[in-house]
């Protein structure tokens, strides 16, 4: 009988021993134990996440839109300025397009991409067709009054469409004879065509909407990526987004090009 108390005293004294040493730790141990590894992930990757900040739309978009293709406006992308810049070394291009029949008249504008840009996405166009060619964009929105400056423009204007001479129709914009076209603008108050001879020589033509005067000039040159025409003087510098027409250093003019498209 005296053996099984001094056994019973030795197990509480025991327990007594493993209580305190519990109590001094302060139960942290058991609690870490006991922490779901999960818990641990999630509290991991929010922090990584909250440090790393969100991820910006216009980052998304980078990696949403293709660097080659034809993207149809309002599906694809949508209408606004777009920061570009070539993919490949040799560059890109893009091309704004009003129809995707395949003809060349389809082409609204058009251009080569040697390095960083803007193109700017009109909600008039069908399409935009892109080769090697990586589109950010600025936040900036297309341009409001551009389809209705140019249905005022053309409330005054012959305007039925472009073919390989130029605007169709429209004989102060049309190249002459069988000559082909290699560059076509229209403004907002005027058509422009740069058209080339059969051995090779090139000519100027265009006319103001307001009031049907025209104007054909001899030998316009290739200057950056449009053309410059001189007459007495002034000078005709088309581009694929503005007609610039001076006279010295005198501004005359500055119109903002709705269409263009070369070759």
């Amino acid at each position: 009988m005296a053996g099984v108390a001094i056994v019973a005293i030795v197990a509480v004294a025991a327990l007594v021993i493993l209580l305190v040493r519990n109590s001094d730790s302060g139960g942290d141990a058991d609690v870490a134990v006991r922490t779901p590894a999960s818990t641990v992930t999630a509290t991991t990757s929010a922090a990584a996440s909250t440090a790393a900040g969100p991820v910006s739309s216009a980052a998304s978009a980078v990696r949403d839109t293709p660097t080659n293709g034809i993207l149809k406006v309002g599906t694809d992308i949508q209408p606004g300025e777009y920061a570009i810049r070539p993919t490949r070394s040799t560059g890109g291009y893009w091309e704004r397009l009003s129809c995707l029949t395949g003809d060349f008249s389809c082409i609204s504008a058009n251009d080569i991409v040697q390095g960083s840009g803007y193109l700017t996405i009109l909600p008039g166009d069908v399409a935009v067709r892109i080769e090697n060619l990586e589109l950010t964009p600025t936040g900036n929105p297309a341009p409001a009054t551009a389809g209705s400056t140019a249905s005022s423009a053309g409330s005054n204007s012959p305007v039925g469409g472009t073919d390989e001479q130029g605007f169709v129709d429209v004989p102060s914009a049309r190249c002459n004879y069988t000559d082909p076209a290699i560059a076509v603008g229209q403004t907002t108050a005027s058509l422009v065509v740069i058209c080339e001879t059969g051995v090779g020589r090139l000519y100027y033509k265009g006319i103001r909407l307001s009031d049907g005067a025209a104007i054909e000039i001899d030998d316009p040159v290739a200057t950056g990526d449009g053309f410059t025409a001189t007459n007495d003087g002034v000078q005709y510098r088309l581009s694929p987004t503005s007609l610039v027409i001076t006279e010295g250093s005198t501004l005359l003019t500055e119109e903002s090009v709705l269409q263009y498209w070369s070759r």
